[in-house]
């Protein structure tokens, strides 16, 4: 069972995908990469993929690849289609 905690961090995880800029959300999701929190990240993720601003979610997209984070961009798109 998910503690309420938990449940509480993944929606707060959620939440900073649907409203960080590129730049923050490289940041965050790199971070949580870096100390293996791979489902956080993809949390983030998940959230930005949510976001009803299509171009936004593109543009987010665009700045993963530029950053080198392909994995991260096959999520996004991956997500984004569903």
């Amino acid at each position: 069972m998910v503690s309420g905690r938990d449940r509480d961090a993944g929606l707060l995880l959620w939440r900073a995908g649907t409203t960080l800029s590129a730049a923050e959300l490289i940041d965050a999701v790199d971070s949580c990469r870096t100390a293996g929190l791979h489902e956080a990240a993809d949390s983030v993720l998940s959230g930005v993929s949510e976001r009803t601003d299509r171009q936004a979610v593109l543009n987010i997209t665009a700045a993963f690849q530029d950053a080198g984070m392909h994995k991260d961009v096959g999520f996004l798109l991956a997500a984004a289609a569903q």
